[in-house]
């Protein structure tokens, strides 16, 4: 995806977490995960990380979305591997150095399949597995990175997940409930508000939006906040043009519960500037 189309993607979601006429007036950090069928990337104030491509792969460990390193937009990418500690035969944390950067290489052979020798890591330590690198886990691992360049704010440990709609709702809801283990890292992290911003059209089969709501919730083992709870966590954005909008923990783009729709015209074009930027103030 190229990055004009990234920018509406990414403003698609900002405008569905209600976000705010002017970034420079906004006191929140907004972090943001959007995950799409092929890559995924954080947002900030407004700015977007580098995309996180990744595949889905089958090993002892399970089935995992596994990153995948690109050099350019044609090269269908080779697998990245790090190193992990495990806990009862399966994968605990990956192991990081004591700047907090993970050991990581690109796989060998065709598509990165082949795990590079241990060796290849430069690490001194004790014990540790060579196993893909989940992309879940480097996300996580991107949201710490980020809080910590951003001074604090009344909602850095809030998290929105932006995930894309499906048609039917029993696939939604497992794709959702694939997401477990990048909320379950987040939580490990220290990160304690979760909400969802769904995008696309609502399925045929979805049914009532809030019993849905609290399904997507329990798909990965999270209380779905109250509503009181909700209005402690407004996004900076919220604050504007929300008087008739009733806020909600997730976010449907065609969500006709609301009397008033959203307008567009709300926001802002994102930055087109890395995130790490952004939250440094340059």
């Amino acid at each position: 995806m190229k990055e004009d189309e990234i920018m509406k993607f990414w403003a698609l979601f900002l405008t569905l977490a209600c976000s705010v006429l002017s970034w420079a007036d906004c006191h929140t950090l907004d972090l943001s995960v959007v995950i799409t069928k092929d890559f995924m990337f954080i947002g900030a104030k407004g700015g977007f990380s580098p995309n996180i491509f990744y595949t889905t792969m089958t090993d002892q460990y399970g089935t995992r979305y596994v990153t995948l390193h690109r050099e350019s937009e044609d090269d269908p990418g080779r697998i990245m591997w790090a190193l992990y500690s495990e806990k009862n035969g399966t994968l605990d944390t990956v192991i990081t150095d004591k700047s907090h950067k993970m050991y990581t290489a690109v796989g060998l052979g065709e598509g990165g399949k082949n795990p590079p020798p241990k060796k290849s890591f430069k690490y001194r330590g004790k014990g540790g597995v060579v196993a893909p690198l989940s992309a879940l886990d480097e996300v996580a691992w991107n949201l710490v990175e980020f809080r910590k360049q951003g001074e604090y704010r009344a909602d850095t440990n809030d998290v929105l997940l932006g995930v894309e709609s499906e048609e039917d709702r029993d696939v939604f809801l497992q794709k959702i409930r694939s997401y477990r283990p990048l909320v379950q890292a987040a939580k490990k992290f220290g990160f304690t508000y979760f909400s969802f911003a769904v995008s696309g059209e609502i399925g045929s089969n979805f049914g009532d939006l809030t019993k849905l709501s609290q399904d997507m919730f329990d798909a990965v083992e999270l209380k779905m906040p109250p509503q009181e709870e909700v209005k402690k966590h407004q996004r900076c954005s919220c604050v504007v043009g929300r008087e008739n909008k009733t806020l909600r923990a997730v976010i449907f783009e065609n969500d006709n519960r609301d009397t008033m729709s959203r307008d567009s015209k709300e926001v802002n074009t994102p930055h087109n500037r890395g995130v790490i930027q952004i939250l440094k103030g340059n």
